[in-house]
């Protein structure tokens, strides 16, 4: 009997060695994806139990994976007590960090108010050079981003800037984005429809920020060049107003009855007449003779008034 201890003992020994050293078996997740910084056993495999903390990679930057060697991956979990046996068609494990989107609207304000910063002012438009671009942070980090360096050059209206995310962080992630910056200037627009021939005031009038490399000698960029004056063509809602389209206030609509006078020395004479086109006071327009139906020149006085001013149109006016 003793003799039989003596073999079985040591066999036993051996035994529970051996079940103290087999390693736990786990399964492998689907579709795995973290939050945070770190990737651990217990991300990667289901049954990881006390193992489940222990971390075997950094996360990559929130929204991007990154991919282990199947076969590396059994090795190191192996060595931490840990079975796994990659089947024939898994090569790669690919691990997604989730992350959180940083808005459009919040990078776009950022950058405004260091542009406005550097430039002293706020009349000047912003435009990337590509979309706004896509910034995640983790799902535990706070969706801010923050202006960090930004130059600019007015005279290739172009700016550069490095923006860091989350704004919080004592680490955060770095982004480049540059773009243009187009000066732009105050001008007097038209705040609805104004017809032809109507007399511009303070209230069909409204200010607009607009390039100031769209501007042209043409434009009125004051509002008293406009006041008071008339378009020649209508100018629709929004639009500036160009110089030559403007004239005096229309006097004389065309189509109204006047009085046409008549003066050579002392003998005035008096007929009426009806304005064949539209004028202000001072312009020269056809007038029609209503009883001959003659067509005759006269200079506009008054809203009611047309005078001849030529011995050949006198004439033509009485006959």
């Amino acid at each position: 009997m003793k003799q039989l201890i003596k073999y079985i003992l040591p066999a036993l020994l051996t035994l529970q060695g051996v079940s103290l050293l087999q390693a736990a078996e786990v399964t492998l997740k689907h579709n795995i994806s973290v939050e945070g910084e770190s990737i651990t056993f217990g991300d990667v495999f289901h049954g990881a139990a006390h193992k489940s903390d222990y971390v075997i990679a950094s996360s990559p930057a929130p929204g991007k994976r990154i991919v282990f060697n199947a076969s590396s991956l059994a090795f190191v979990a192996k060595k931490h007590g840990l079975s796994w046996t990659p089947k024939q068609a898994i090569r790669q494990i690919s691990v997604l960090r989730e992350g959180t989107r940083i808005p459009e609207q919040q990078i776009r304000e950022e950058l405004m108010i260091a542009l406005e910063t550097e430039l002293g002012g706020s009349e000047f438009e912003m435009q990337l050079s590509q979309r706004t671009p896509a910034i995640l942070v983790g799902t535990d980090e706070d969706p801010i981003a923050m202006v960090e360096n930004i130059s600019y050059n007015l005279a290739k209206e172009a700016f550069s800037a490095i923006l860091v995310a989350p704004a919080t962080s004592d680490n955060p992630r770095r982004y480049k984005v540059s773009g243009k910056i187009y000066k732009q200037i105050l001008v007097p627009v038209a705040s609805r429809l104004i017809p032809a021939g109507e007399v511009i005031s303070e209230t069909n009038m409204d200010y607009k920020l607009v390039r100031a490399n769209r501007v042209s000698r043409n434009v009125a960029v004051h509002m008293e060049d406009v006041l008071g004056r008339s378009p020649k063509r209508a100018v629709r809602t929004g639009g500036t107003i160009a110089l030559n389209n403007l004239g005096d206030p229309v006097t004389v609509a065309k189509g109204k009855l006047v009085a046409v006078t008549l003066k050579n020395g002392g003998i005035a004479l008096s007929i009426t007449g009806r304005a064949l086109e539209s004028g202000s006071t001072g312009d020269i327009i056809r007038v029609e003779n209503i009883n001959s139906r003659k067509p005759v020149q006269a200079q506009i006085v008054s809203p009611q008034e047309v005078r001849i001013i030529t011995a050949q149109q006198r004439l033509a006016a009485i006959q």
